[in-house]
Order: structure tokens, then C-alpha cells, then sequence
């Protein structure tokens, strides 16, 4: 009985999480559409993305930009890296400016709609798209390895 219970907690912890995004592994999604990109700058192409859902009140997603741009480092044009807030440009300028790159843009979504789009309810989170905009990895942003990344570019 108290095994049981155990499990049942266990499920009832993990469905919220599992219900939080409109988006499954393996999915196609649709592409992103936003209001505008910080200074106009748009991410190069690349055979993968990262989208990473941003808010700055938020510590793990500050944590994660130093992360982000050392993958944007070290992966190059492999991997393009998109920091999606809901911020004004203006709001967003002073603090994200710096981590622009030609593989990093920040896409600007004040009015919410494509975290809306991708039933996004929680943060940090992330998506790690293919070419065909295919999901291959999504999660806490500060869980993406180098790992994660190599395996997903040698598919």
C-alpha cells in the first residue's frame, strides 16, 4: 500500500509537467512567429535551433544565457540559437543585446503569442529543432548538455 502511494504521488507530480507544453517530442512544429528581433538581427540558418522561452525575472533563465552562448561557440553554424521573450525591444535591449551573435537572436513577443502558440506555462524551457522542425530534445534549458547536441547533429 505505501509502495502504491508512492507511485501515485510520483504520477501526480509528473503529469503538470507533462501537460505544461503543446509540444512532443518527434513533432513537427509550427514555425515561430514573432513581433520582431532585437536590432532587426534574424539567426543565420543552421541544421539545428534552440528556442529558448526567456523571462528575465526568472534566475534560471539569466543562468542559462552564459551557457547558451558558449554552445553558440562552440558549435558554430551547426546550431542557431533563438532567446524568445516577452519583453519589449526596448525592455529587452540593455540586458540581451550583449549575447547577440550571428548564430543568437532575440526574438521579441511582448503580447505573449508565441509562447501562447506553444503552450509554453513554464520557465526555463527549451526546444531543440532539427532542419524539418522536428522537436528532438525539450526541457529545462539548463539541462541541455553538449551531449544532447552532438547526438541530435550526427541523426
Amino acid at each position: 500500500m505505501k509502495k502504491l502511494l508512492s507511485i501515485l504521488l510520483a504520477l501526480a507530480a509528473f503529469l503538470p509537467a507533462a501537460e505544461a507544453q503543446n509540444i512532443a517530442l518527434g513533432q513537427r512544429v509550427s514555425e515561430l512567429k514573432v513581433t520582431a528581433w532585437l536590432d532587426g538581427r534574424e539567426p543565420a540558418a543552421a541544421p539545428l535551433t534552440y528556442v529558448e522561452f526567456h523571462h528575465p525575472s526568472n534566475p534560471g533563465c539569466q543562468r542559462s544565457l552564459e551557457r547558451l552562448q558558449a554552445f553558440s561557440r562552440k558549435y558554430g553554424s551547426k546550431l542557431r540559437i533563438v532567446i524568445l521573450t516577452q519583453e519589449s525591444e526596448a525592455e529587452a535591449a540593455e540586458r540581451l543585446r550583449p549575447y547577440l551573435s550571428p548564430q543568437i537572436a532575440v526574438a521579441v513577443d511582448p503580447e505573449g503569442r508565441a509562447f501562447a502558440a506553444y503552450g509554453v506555462r513554464y520557465i526555463p524551457f527549451g526546444m531543440l529543432l532539427d532542419a524539418k522542425n522536428r522537436v528532438v530534445w525539450m526541457g529545462n534549458s539548463l539541462q541541455l548538455t553538449e551531449r544532447i547536441i552532438e547526438d541530435s547533429t550526427s541523426k
